[in-house]
């Protein structure tokens, strides 16, 4: 049986120890089904031609030392 959205988020809630008042579950339900429709049309992104890039040049340099 899936979970809904409300209960989702509880569950979840509660894995990671963050507490939620009962009249904060449905707007924080809605903003992670949102999140993560969003990351499901990232997946969908054509990135094979996108070439990396190193943010932080300065650990990297000091890695190599």
């Amino acid at each position: 049986m899936a979970l809904s959205s409300t209960e989702r988020v509880r569950e979840l809630a509660q894995l990671v120890g963050i507490t939620i008042a009962d009249e904060e579950i449905t707007e924080v339900a809605d903003r992670f089904d949102s999140l993560l429709r969003e990351l499901e049309r990232l997946t969908q992104l054509d990135v094979s031609t996108v070439q990396p890039v190193t943010i932080f040049a300065e650990e990297r340099e000091d890695a190599e030392l």
